[in-house]
């Protein structure tokens, strides 16, 4: 993207600054196919779901395609109290049959607060029943958009690397704890960024991130899970002056992922809306030298702006509610803390993304974290400041997991704090020096 289009942006859409509406609504995405199965399915159907659960949490809105099916539908049904690899009873019937290959909705159905309770907790899944397969051929777990690194679609975060020497992403998969090889990637200088949903197919899309040198522009490169193709976008100018940071998000509340970058140098968003696939740009939110910290505090399926300053040795949150255009000023954190830019974080199921930080104590790493739920503060320490931080639901309770690597002979170990049943659990996965 060049500078002129980045001035034209911000002449044009200027006016377009707080144009907020309160309609938008929360986003689920369900990836459909055989090995969800309880007993696994051999097949080659799929299929995805995109359930849209009202502002008033009194009702939902469920959308479906789904292909490549061994028989015809005989039923489809949304079934609840039903985990990964347990199967639930059924809820919410589709009353649908049809052939191998069709789409399902809109429908639209009632829901209750200990419902959605569920359905935040990853207890929903879709399963499709064919002749072939009458007790279903294809399942989904339902799970909010862009659930981070859920490159499977089962709604658990996975873990993966990638190595550049071989042009390629490692993934251990949840379910069958195979390793997936994807090549992908230029041969040098790609940054590796496997961050959400940018096809809503409900996988995570790997995003490799390459910078010229000479020109400062970014070119992503996303590898679209729902069609195995590559979409390149060049968005965003790192040239040392603009001092540019990543803020991929859905601000359109489409339930994909938008590409977008926040320049820090002039205090200018700019966001390349997956909707319409057009820009716009948000100046005079933030001012030189905020750091970002986006995600959906508000709970209405857009990701809101947020920026981090830093004020009298404290960390000051400014975040704009999507849902109003109201913003608010959050003191949490001493400016010494570390935090993140661009990662969705809810600790405690409720929806809506947390303020958290990370203190260095003794040589370890301590988190606090302010949840929206109860405006309460916890501490956790997990890990050594030497440890890189991560986070995800890697256990798939709708909560986000805490995990600590650590390099031991040249081997990465994940050390995950699972929040299901507040215990660790350590993974070796990758190599040093892998992304």
């Amino acid at each position: 993207m060049r500078k002129k289009v980045f001035l034209m942006l911000t002449i044009c859409l200027s006016a377009m600054i707080f144009s907020t509406t309160a309609t938008a609504q929360q986003k689920f995405s369900v990836s459909l196919n055989g090995v969800q199965e309880v007993p696994a399915r051999a097949t080659n159907g799929q299929g995805s779901c995109l359930v849209t659960l009202s502002s008033t949490e009194t009702q939902f809105t469920v959308n479906c395609t789904y292909g490549g099916l061994t028989s015809a539908v005989v039923a489809a049904h949304i079934h609840d109290a039903g985990p990964v690899g347990v199967n639930g009873p059924i809820r919410f019937n589709f009353n649908f049959t049809g052939a191998t290959n069709g789409t399902i909705g809109p429908l639209t159905f009632a829901v209750t607060p200990a419902q959605v309770a569920n359905l935040r907790a990853k207890r929903w899944y879709v399963n499709i029943q064919t002749s072939m397969f009458i007790g279903g051929e294809i399942r989904g777990q339902v799970k909010v958009a862009n659930t981070q690194l859920d490159l499977d679609g089962d709604g658990r975060t996975n873990i993966a690397v990638f190595r550049q020497s071989a042009n390629t992403i490692f993934t251990l998969d949840d379910i069958t704890n195979n390793i997936t090889a994807n090549s992908f990637g230029s041969g040098t200088g790609d940054l590796f960024l496997s961050t959400n949903d940018f096809d809503g197919d409900g996988r995570c899309d790997p995003v490799l991130v390459k910078i010229i040198q000479t020109s400062g522009d970014a070119y992503h490169s996303i590898l679209q899970t729902g069609s195995n193709s590559i979409r390149t976008a060049q968005w965003g100018n790192f040239l040392t002056a603009n001092n540019e940071r990543l803020v991929y998000g859905d601000y359109d509340g489409d339930g994909k992922q938008d590409i977008a970058v926040f320049r820090i140098g002039t205090g200018v968003w700019y966001i390349l809306e997956s909707s319409t696939n057009t820009g716009r740009a948000v100046p005079n939110f933030g001012a030189v030298g905020d750091f970002p910290a986006v995600g959906d505090y508000d709970k209405d399926g857009k990701t809101d702006l947020g920026v981090i300053r830093v004020e009298s040795g404290q960390l000051i949150w400014y975040i704009q509610n999507s849902s109003n255009g109201q913003m608010r000023a959050v003191p949490f954190g001493l400016s010494t803390d570390g935090f993140f830019f661009f990662r969705p974080f809810d600790f405690d199921g409720d929806g809506a993304q947390d303020i958290a930080v990370n203190r260095n104590i003794g040589g370890n790493r301590v988190f606090y974290i302010l949840r929206s739920s109860d405006n309460q503060v916890v501490a956790l320490q997990w890990g050594f400041t030497s440890d890189t931080p991560f986070y995800g639901d890697y256990d798939g309770d709708g909560k986000t997991d805490i995990v600590a690597r650590r390099t031991i002979s040249g081997q990465y170990v994940w050390y995950i704090y699972q929040t299901s049943n507040q215990q660790g659990r350590a993974v070796t996965f990758g190599a040093a020096g892998d992304q």
